[in-house]
């Protein structure tokens, strides 16, 4: 009888029953809430899965061009090599069958080279000498005291 009684009561306590709604509506935004997040998840997902292939899409892009642009930055050294050592930029080693080239530089035009090319290398090195070596003069340095602030 005593269980009657209570459930009487809290049937008749509307405080109760506010709070039962309550809690009631809590579980439904709980889960509305979830669903929405498991939702955003997904799409997050999705999205980065299409970042990830875009990316990896342009880093082999960049790659090729790169690797293009190597091959570019090559042929142009090798030529300039050649037009440096007198030989044509568009071509390798001459045949030994070919003779001398018309446009190769003379001895004289050799030495001047050399001269330039160890004179730049000297400037750019700025090659030490005895004198650089001496140790410089120790300077004394004065210790001044002063009086105790007041």
């Amino acid at each position: 009888m005593l269980s009657d009684g209570w459930r009487k009561r809290d049937e008749d306590n509307p405080m109760q029953d506010l709070l039962q709604d309550y809690a009631s509506d809590l579980r439904k935004l709980h889960d509305v809430f979830h669903s929405e997040l498991t939702a955003t998840a997904e799409e997050l997902s999705k999205a980065m899965g299409v970042y990830a292939q875009r990316s990896e899409a342009a880093l082999a892009s960049m790659m090729e061009k790169v690797s293009a642009r190597g091959v570019e930055l090559e042929a142009s050294a090798a030529a300039r090599l050649n037009q440096f050592r007198g030989l044509p930029a568009n071509g390798g080693l001459p045949d030994v069958d070919d003779g001398p080239l018309a446009d190769s530089p003379t001895n004289a035009d050799r030495e001047r080279i050399v001269t330039a090319a160890e004179r730049a290398v000297a400037d750019g090195l700025h090659v030490e000498t005895d004198g650089d070596r001496k140790p410089q003069p120790i300077r004394q340095i004065t210790l001044v005291k002063s009086e105790p602030a007041a």
